[in-house]
């Protein structure tokens, strides 16, 4: 794909996308009266890249296996999967990829992995083994770990969000199966998790109770509370050393109608506190669900976020011979809501509709810096600038930390106010069995508002009083009959 680029007229074409092939290819075999299988997957990315694309990879292949083994009558199970992959570049495309948030070679503390920008690939490693019981009298449980090397790379064809972890986990579970006068079945579950990374480093310990019950008039209740005593995030500082949050409490509340009736609706609370009130997390739920006929279903799904947060991570500046991580007390707020409808006029014809408003805004104050990344005490943990150390002009904050009259080091303004709305229109018509004709009309906005204002503000100025960009699609298939 080319683009065509205007420089105060001069125009000319540039290569955005280039040539590329991407292959997936899947085996299984089912065995043992099918309480057994065994898997393989093969998975290649191919780039024909230019000189003004040599930032992106050339090829990219991950092979990997997957079994599954039941025993006793589909009681007890063992299942297990294995990954390698092998991504190869120029230099400049796998020292981004070594630099990247997924793996962030360059950690200041990382006594394992640094990076080698002559280095024109990577080799990584992964998988997850896990056996358990899930079937037969009250009880349920499993345990498992999983391992991701620092080299792993999935992302050309997948999706990997953090390599260099190993995780331990475990669940048990005890049903009330025999309904009583006041509840048909209750589910209590127990859960705990460890992870490291492979400098052998111990990351995060948390601890997991819930329980659900549905009641005798169909109407059902779901709770859980969480501990996690030890929180340690290698990516948070995005390169700097290992960053420790504050001891956390987590809980939630959801409760619901019966759901087979025409008009259902959900109700849920989450709320989370740290120590020190290093950050919290409150959530508002509201789901409704309406079928008047058979062939008519409308869903909402509304939900308000508000996440304060002391030590937000901002920028990071150099200032003499140290590199000052820059932090900011943000207010965070996120709404959203989702309309869904689908209406079938026949077996054969049918449309849905999809429509969701989006605004994420964040406002920063009280800004700070990392003294002590892995201390317990808040207080140690970062240094508050005091109020003649910082300065602001226009959207550009200063930083006079020595208190000499003179800007140490700068940064932007990051508060951010981002609006959104997306739907999508899709008639479908089965013209012949299983031969379909799918029509789609896609509109959307997105944009930035102004951060003082509110968030049905922001929506208005944001959506409303923007030119929305459409998009018209055609599908079709058609299914050979022999």
């Amino acid at each position: 794909m080319y683009a065509e680029i205007d420089n105060q007229g001069e125009r000319r074409e540039e290569m955005v996308e280039p040539l590329t092939n991407y292959l997936v290819a899947r085996v299984q075999k089912d065995f043992n009266k099918n309480n057994s299988f065994l898997g393989a997957m093969f998975t290649s990315t191919n780039r024909t890249l230019n000189e003004n694309l040599s930032y992106l990879r050339d090829d990219a292949y991950t092979g990997g296996i997957d079994f599954r083994h039941n025993w006793k009558n589909r009681n007890y199970f063992l299942k297990g999967k294995m990954v390698a992959s092998y991504v190869k570049g120029s230099k400049e495309a796998i020292t981004l990829t070594q630099q990247s948030l997924t793996h962030l070679f360059q950690r200041v503390d990382a006594g394992h992995v640094s990076v080698d920008i002559d280095k024109t690939s990577l080799a990584g490693t992964g998988g997850e083994f896990e056996i358990g019981k899930e079937g037969g009298g009250n009880f349920r449980y499993k345990t498992g770990f999983i391992w991701r090397s620092p080299e792993l790379e999935l992302n050309d064809i997948g999706f990997l969000r953090q390599a260099d972890e190993v995780r331990q986990y475990a669940n048990l579970m005890y049903l009330f199966l025999k309904p009583t006068k006041i509840y048909r079945n209750i589910q209590i579950n127990l859960s705990q998790f460890t992870t490291y990374d492979f400098d052998g480093n111990f990351n995060r310990t948390q601890y997991d109770f819930q329980g659900n019950i549905s009641w005798k008039n169909n109407w059902w209740t779901e709770v859980g509370l969480a501990h996690k005593p030890r929180i340690f995030i290698n990516s948070f500082l995005r390169g700097g050393p290992r960053w420790r949050y504050s001891e956390e409490n987590y809980q939630f509340l959801f409760f619901g109608s019966d759901q087979r009736k025409k008009l259902n609706f959900t109700l849920g609370y989450i709320q989370s506190a740290a120590k020190q009130d290093n950050f919290s997390f409150y959530r508002y739920v509201l789901r409704l669900n309406y079928q008047p006929i058979d062939a008519l279903s409308v869903s909402l799904n509304s939900e308000f976020e508000n996440n304060p947060n002391k030590t937000q991570y901002v920028s990071q500046k150099a200032f003499g011979t140290v590199n000052r991580y820059i932090l900011g007390e943000i207010n965070n707020q996120t709404w959203s809501t989702s309309l869904r409808l689908n209406y079938s006029i026949n077996p054969n014809l049918s449309i849905q509709y999809y429509g969701q408003p989006f605004i994420a805004r964040g406002r920063y104050t009280n800004f700070n810096f990392v003294s002590n990344a892995t201390a317990k005490n808040l207080n140690e943990r970062v240094t508050w600038f005091a109020e003649n150390q910082i300065s602001k002009n226009g959207s550009i904050y200063s930083i006079d930390e020595d208190r000499n009259n003179t800007t140490d080091y700068q940064f932007s303004d990051p508060d951010f106010s981002f609006v959104q709305f997306k739907s999508n229109l899709v008639l479908r018509w089965e013209y012949i069995s299983g031969s379909e004709l799918y029509f789609v009309w896609s509109q959307g906005v997105t944009g930035f508002a102004d951060t003082k204002e509110s968030l049905t503000n922001s929506i208005e100025s944001g959506i409303f009083k923007k030119r929305p960009k459409n998009t018209f699609l055609l599908k079709a298939t058609y299914r050979f009959m022999f």
